[in-house]
C-alpha cells in the first residue's frame, strides 16, 4: 500500500514510531533565494526496527518537511547519509516544497 493509513485507518507498521517525538539533529544551514534556512534531520525508529529520516527546513517562522528520504538499519546510518547530502539536492528539496 502506498499511503501511511490503510482503508481502515490503521497505520502501516513501517510508519508506527516507538517514540512519537522524532529526534532532531541540526545539519547546518543553507541560503535559498535570499533566505537562510536551518536544515534539521528528523529521525525515528519504527516498529519494523528500521530508522527513518527526513529533512525539515526552517526560516522566518516557516517550516517545510520532506517525506522520509532515508531508511536504514541504524540511526547512525541515517545521520551519516543526511550529513553527506549534497547542497544542490537540498536546494532542489526546498524548491519542491515551496
Amino acid at each position: 500500500m502506498s499511503s501511511e493509513n490503510d482503508e481502515h485507518g490503521k497505520v502501516e507498521p513501517q510508519y508506527q514510531m516507538f517514540d512519537e517525538s522524532p529526534n532532531e539533529d541540526d545539519i547546518g544551514s543553507i541560503r535559498y533565494e535570499g533566505d537562510d534556512w536551518a536544515v534539521v534531520l528528523q529521525s525515528r525508529e519504527c516498529s519494523d526496527r528500521l530508522f527513518r529520516g527526513r529533512f525539515v527546513f526552517r526560516s522566518l517562522g516557516r517550516e517545510l518537511k520532506s517525506v522520509d528520504l532515508f531508511v536504514e538499519p541504524s540511526y547512525e546510518e541515517v545521520l551519516g547519509r543526511a550529513t553527506n547530502f549534497e547542497q544542490h539536492l537540498l536546494h532542489d528539496l526546498i524548491r519542491s516544497l515551496l
